[in-house]
């Protein structure tokens, strides 16, 4: 069965661990990966996944041009195991040119982590940004939710789809990671929304688990393993755990996305 990671951080081999280690003390979780590209890879082999969609975060406008670039390099050097999502800020001054550069680069979507970024994803900021990629046919994937913050909150969410009903999001960690029992009931049954299952099999049961991917709908869910915060050996030992059917595990490993992006295969 074909395999694809939909929520993988990668970072340049300089920076790279403590960007990793930085994570872990966000959340409070030991890291024992890196963020290297070639850890992904190797942890990936290993997990038996077939491509992983990579992305890192620019937590100031400054830096999204460099990691616009890293994320492509990336993708051009490995173009059979990577598909690249680019990173955008509110606050870039020029936000619509660096949002068709990520076009040419073949970037395929932007990543964002408001709480990383420090803005209100119904921020008129954002909702310029959104409408900009709406216009572009860029999908967002988004970090939504924690219950220490109010930037990412799954209500601010639905505010900006329902600002920008044709932008198309896929809103992590099932819609609200902290918040799993709250975010569903706002972002669930929305044709422009999509989920991923990534830091969240961890904490949630996995019979609780599979009843949040039915709200959503088994159609609307992509796997991902938050690399570098967890082993995706781990993280897909998780997933193949929950009480799914043959059919709904092969849509989420590898089906919905591949129709998401317009790769669908026999």
């Amino acid at each position: 069965m074909r395999i694809i990671d939909t929520h993988a951080h990668i970072y340049p081999d300089k920076i790279a661990l403590k960007a990793a280690q930085s994570i872990g003390d966000f959340y409070d979780i030991p890291m024992d990966l890196d963020g290297t590209v070639g850890m992904l890879l190797k942890a990936g082999q290993e997990a038996g996944i077939t491509r992983h969609l990579v992305h890192s975060v620019a937590v100031t406008w400054e830096r999204a041009r460099a990691i616009n670039d890293f994320i492509a390099a990336s993708v051009a050097a490995h173009p059979d195991k990577f598909i690249g999502f680019g990173s955008m800020h509110p606050d870039h001054p020029e936000m619509e040119k660096e949002l068709d550069r990520m076009l040419e680069l073949g970037l395929r979507g932007v990543k964002l982590h408001p709480d990383f970024q420090h803005f209100r994803l119904d921020d008129p900021a954002a909702l310029r940004l959104f409408e900009a990629m709406a216009e572009r046919n860029l999908p967002l994937l988004v970090h939504t939710g924690d219950y220490r913050y109010d930037y990412s909150n799954p209500e601010r969410m639905a505010r900006a789809l329902d600002h920008v009903p044709k932008l198309t999001a896929i809103c992590a960690h099932f819609g609200g990671w902290s918040v799993w029992s709250d975010a569903w009931k706002l972002l669930a049954g929305r044709g422009n929304v999509y989920v991923d299952s990534c830091s969240s099999l961890y904490a949630v049961e996995p019979e609780e688990a599979v009843k949040i991917i039915h709200r959503y709908g088994a159609d609307r869910v992509f796997f991902g393993t938050d690399y570098p915060m967890w082993h995706p050996k781990e993280e897909l030992a998780r997933f193949m755990a929950l009480p799914l059917t043959e059919e709904e595990r092969e849509m989420i490993l590898h089906k919905n996305f591949e129709r998401f992006i317009g790769e669908d295969k026999a």
